[in-house]
């Protein structure tokens, strides 16, 4: 079977930036591509297998980690602002995401799945002087709140009771900028 679909292979970050690793399938497993994508920037790594590609991407996110204190991200996917999320969607094959918010059923043009075009779709919109930072995994897209900037420090108290006011108050203005969100995503071919 060959495969043609990239593949999102590693994705690290640290408290600057965030790090991309994907393996485009050229001519299935025997001419594979090697990208890397900093801040935004696409670079080729590497032409060669896919073996060779998967070693060559573990020394760069080994060495990633010692010299640059990279980390895979707890949830398994970094945060970005959109336009960099929607660029490796795209790199990716995406070309579509499903929105709920789109979905048309009474009137003409109907849009009974809510799916977008990427180079239409607006993204989240948030409140509160806050904003939305964007992830990706290998078929989904997610949107995630995040606080506006405040003078006060996110340093948690350590009292028990202190700590559960702290939380549910950062809670309750991470609400009032918007919802998590989750969406589904497809190539148009």
């Amino acid at each position: 079977m060959a495969r043609e679909k990239p593949r999102l292979y590693a994705t690290l970050e640290n408290a600057q930036e965030v790090r991309h690793l994907l393996i485009f399938f050229v001519n299935g497993s025997s001419e594979t591509k090697l990208i890397q994508i900093i801040n935004g920037v696409e670079t080729l790594v590497l032409t060669g297998t896919e073996f060779e590609a998967k070693q060559k991407a573990d020394s760069l996110a080994k060495l990633w980690v010692t010299e640059g204190k990279f980390v895979r991200p707890r949830e398994g996917y970094a945060y970005e602002p959109l336009e960099r999320t929607i660029a490796l969607a795209k790199m990716m094959g995406f070309t579509i995401v499903y929105d709920p918010r789109f979905k048309k059923v009474d009137r003409p043009p109907l849009n009974f799945t809510g799916a977008v075009s990427f180079s239409s779709w607006p993204g989240m919109t948030a409140k509160n002087g806050g904003r939305y930072v964007y992830a990706l995994d290998q078929m989904r897209l997610y949107a995630r709140p995040t606080l506006p900037s405040s003078s006060e420090p996110l340093i948690a108290p350590s009292d028990g009771k202190e700590f559960a006011a702290f939380v549910l108050k950062h809670k309750a203005i991470l609400d009032a900028v918007g919802p998590f969100q989750e969406f589904i995503l497809a190539g148009d071919d």
